[in-house]
């Protein structure tokens, strides 16, 4: 190998590094913009993680403590609290954070579960005096408290502050992609052997592979998706779906690299069966 046939490679073997560095960059930053910065996402990963439902077990006990307390009974104040209330609530909330609508509804919450409450004191028999009717209206305005306060987590406003950066994801992302098109057309430029080129892009695109295999590994191999301490367990199970939500788009990358090697490796071997043709004639 001459001197200049070195330095043709060095230059190729550097120029793969910084390609596989770009399309690191790229892969990541598509992954933020649909994980972190999308409220249609979380909102997916709150039905995934199940939270309702869990939220749903932990908030009827509070409403029937409620109910305990103003003589209602349990089976009426399950009645007033359901996966869907709480399903409803925290997308609205989500979607509220993010200011792509207004926000759940509540006080019409609270007036149906008012008027749950009137008809179950009309069955009793009881008189619906004013201060009977205050005392329900109280009743109902504290559930509905209750709720609000459940989805209100200041979680939500912490993921939804993520989306001050979308415009600097879009630039990472949209700068990643160009330089990455510029070094693709480099790599030949530089080196004209086709083999050799071949190789700088199977370079960029196993070191791409390796980070995009490494990120769930050394995620997963600390447990911080099942160590987490966050309570209620509800928004424990929606974090850990979040995060794995995450780096499994990681997992999803591997896909086109893996396409894109292979068709770098069947290049490689046409070109090697052609050479080893061409020297058996010669």
């Amino acid at each position: 190998m001459s001197r200049r046939s070195r330095l043709r490679y060095v230059i190729t073997i550097a120029l793969s590094f910084f390609l596989s560095l770009l399309l690191i960059a790229l892969i990541a930053g598509v992954i933020l913009l649909r994980t972190v910065v999308n409220p249609w996402y979380i909102v997916g990963r709150l039905e995934n993680s199940g939270f309702a439902e869990k939220a749903h077990l932990e908030l009827q006990e509070v409403f029937i403590s409620f109910g305990l307390a103003s003589g209602v009974s349990s089976e009426v104040m399950v009645m007033l609290i359901t996966p869907e209330h709480i399903a409803d609530a925290a997308e609205d909330g989500v979607m509220e954070s993010f200011n792509v609508s207004g926000g759940y509804a509540f006080d019409a919450y609270s007036d149906e579960i008012y008027e749950v409450l009137y008809s179950y004191a009309l069955s009793q028999g009881l008189s619906i005096t004013d201060d009977a009717k205050d005392g329900l209206r109280s009743l109902a305005d504290l559930c509905a408290q209750t709720l609000e306060d459940y989805v209100g987590s200041p979680i939500f406003d912490i993921l939804a502050q993520a989306q001050h950066y979308r415009r600097h994801l879009f630039i990472a992302v949209a700068v990643s992609l160009f330089l990455s098109i510029i070094v693709v057309f480099l790599i030949p430029r530089v080196n004209h052997r086709v083999t050799r080129w071949i190789d700088g892009y199977l370079y960029a695109l196993g070191t791409g592979v390796i980070i995009c295999i490494m990120i769930p590994l050394v995620v997963h191999s600390t447990g911080i998706t099942s160590r987490l301490q966050i309570t209620p367990l509800s928004y424990n199970r929606f974090i850990s779906s979040w995060i794995e939500g995450i780096l499994d788009g990681f997992l999803v990358a591997l896909i086109p690299l893996v396409l894109l090697i292979g068709v770098c490796v069947a290049v490689r071997i046409v070109r090697w069966k052609k050479r080893r043709v061409t020297y058996v004639n010669i």
